[in-house]
């Protein structure tokens, strides 16, 4: 029985331990009420589905004055959709490092610049930073022309000569990766002519267990996942993307493993380099900079995420235009008036197209290549909203819905949730606020490929639309979307191809 008292009391001492060391948390939470959750799990039963996760978001900030606070299995979790505070966050140097819920993406494909944190993410910004300059990615129009021919010609003999309604994402996907293997590895593989469905499934299984695992806060101590089911799902698709990635480096393998002097290596493997990523990669782990760790990592993450929001962002352009025929034929009439009728297309003629711009950032305001973005609040920060100051305690885990907040209608006007590029990019579109339209974030860690990915999509819609119409019987209100890495669809409707 003694005993028995000596074990209650010792617990208790631990919880009112426990309780106190997190009174920070707790005071930011009263002053910025959200959604209580439960004990431990917090929000996690709730927000466990990725098919309603979203929704689930979109109607809590209606309930609740966002900024607001909640709980993520223990983490104290700010949740954001308002551009002023997405603002402060972004440009804080307190805010830099994403969230914690990251670890289990970097633990599955390594820590690249997408997830890492300072001072390893500065260091590795500032390395990389030039494959992806002005000067390189103009280099890759022959690339992005060559391969925007060849899915034409797949457009052609799949959806005009066969007469098949076509599930275009799976086309863009093989056309996408086919670029980003080539412009930042230096490989061409084939995607069009190969098995190359096990490695998109893999993309699409890596990213689907992440994002459970990271809605299920009982699976946050790695020795209860390491038990679980969705572990070994990730270990069956890291394998394969591993796979794949090693395949991709096999020309740098032999750099770090060569005995040869760094002179030798330099003049046997670089040729007329381009400074594309393998380039940049390769005289930094000759000059000791990158380990071959580092690399591998960097790899990982930039094909990644390289192939993954550039093939959504394109691909819910595409689904946008074909449910309003409308907006295709002004797209139509300025791809006419601007580019020639057939072959190369230049970067001065890609820069005159306005309306082409317009129509991808409208599909990219609607349908958010990436939904919410984590950050961490490396000290307190000082948090302004309209009815006060409030501190966010260092620790607190922020998750920035971009999704909601580029639909809403307090921010974007009644047209909110309706695809209308004139009235939200137009001339004559209401002022917005600087950061009410953010799909590749901004400020201090904004995406490092977001130049890469407006010209390529650029390129290929110019190509698709100044030669085909598409049209589909799926409306925008019938959309289901899923809150993933990535923005995804519970179904993706089929396309009609027909030549113009």
């Amino acid at each position: 029985m003694l005993a028995c008292i000596i074990l209650i009391g010792w617990l208790l001492l631990l919880w009112f331990y426990f309780l106190w060391s997190r009174r920070r948390y707790y005071r930011a939470a009263w002053q910025l009420r959200g959604p209580i959750g439960w004990p431990f799990i917090g929000m996690g039963l709730q927000m466990m589905n990725p098919a309603t996760f979203l929704q689930y978001m979109d109607g809590l900030s209606r309930q609740f004055k966002a900024p607001f606070i909640s709980w993520m299995g223990t983490d104290c979790f700010l949740y954001v959709n308002d551009p002023s505070t997405v603002e402060q966050i972004f440009n804080s140097t307190h805010c830099t490092n994403k969230g914690d819920l990251y670890r289990f993406i970097s633990s599955a494909i390594g820590d690249g610049l997408f997830t890492s944190s300072s001072p390893r993410w500065h260091k590795h910004r500032r390395l990389i930073n030039p494959a992806f300059g002005r000067q390189v990615l103009s280099n890759f129009l022959p690339i992005f022309n060559a391969e925007a021919e060849v899915l034409l010609q797949k457009l052609d003999l799949e959806g005009v000569q066969h007469g098949k309604r076509l599930e275009i994402y799976q086309i863009l996907k093989k056309i996408v990766l086919e670029a980003a293997g080539q412009t930042t590895m230096g490989r061409t593989m084939n995607f069009q002519h190969d098995g190359s469905i096990a490695i998109f499934e893999a993309y699409n299984g890596l990213t689907e267990v992440c994002v459970k695992r990271m809605l299920s806060p009982w699976l946050y101590p790695g020795l209860i996942y390491r038990r679980s089911w969705l572990f070994g799902q990730q270990q069956k698709v890291v394998g394969i993307l591993f796979g794949f990635i090693e395949q991709l480096l096999e020309p740098i393998v032999s750099v770090v493993a060569s005995d040869a002097s760094p002179e030798q290596q330099h003049s046997e493997t670089r040729g007329n380099s381009k400074a594309i990523f393998i380039e940049q990669v390769r005289e930094h782990v000759e000059r000791g900079q990158l380990s071959w760790q580092d690399v591998r990592d960097e790899a990982n993450v930039t094909i990644a995420a390289t192939f993954e929001t550039t093939s959504t962002a394109l691909y819910f352009t595409i689904l946008c235009l074909a449910m309003h025929a409308g907006y295709q034929e002004k797209l139509h009439e300025e791809l006419v008036r601007e580019l020639p009728p057939t072959g190369y297309v230049s970067l001065e003629q890609l820069q005159r197209l306005d309306y082409t711009e317009m129509v991808i950032n409208e599909a990219m305001r609607l349908f958010a290549p990436v939904p919410m973005v984590l950050r961490s609040a490396e000290q307190d920060l000082q948090l302004r909203r309209d009815d006060g100051e409030f501190v966010i305690p260092r620790g607190t885990q922020i998750g920035i819905d971009i999704y909601n907040m580029q639909r809403d209608e307090r921010v974007w006007g009644p047209l909110a949730r309706t695809y209308n590029p004139e009235a939200h990019f137009g001339a004559d579109a209401p002022q917005r606020h600087a950061f009410a339209f953010v799909p590749f974030t901004k400020g201090l860690r904004m995406c490092i490929g977001y130049r890469y990915a407006q010209i390529l999509m650029k390129l290929l819609l110019a190509k698709i639309f100044y030669s085909y119409r598409i049209s589909t019987e799926a409306r925008l209100e019938e959309l289901l979307v899923k809150g993933n890495i990535s923005l995804k669809l519970q179904d993706y409707p089929l396309c009609q191809v027909s030549r113009r």
